[in-house]
């Protein structure tokens, strides 16, 4: 699956969104935000370009763990589910 990707505010759009938002309105419109390493968004984002090694990343994954947005931070991670009417949870 493709997903958005932030960086500094600014969002790179995916062709598949949709296809990550579908599954997200089958699981209640949930997601949660946690902060990975450049190896994972590697893994997640394959169409991702080359990132900095000490850049901070966020990334919103559905409740499966599935990527839905990468951002350069939290607060963006955030915004971005915010615009696409997904409630943020914690998991702990």
């Amino acid at each position: 699956m493709k997903a958005d990707i932030m960086f500094e505010e600014e969002m790179f759009d995916s062709e598949e969104m949709e296809d990550g938002l579908e599954s997200i309105m089958l699981e209640r419109r949930m997601a949660y935000v946690r902060q990975v390493s450049v190896d994972e968004v590697m893994d997640m984002f394959p169409e991702a370009p080359e990132i900095p090694q000490n850049q901070e990343l966020w990334a919103l994954l559905d409740v499966q763990g599935q990527p839905i947005a990468l951002a350069g931070s939290e607060s963006a991670a955030k915004l971005s589910a915010m615009r696409h009417d997904i409630e943020t949870v914690s998991v702990h």
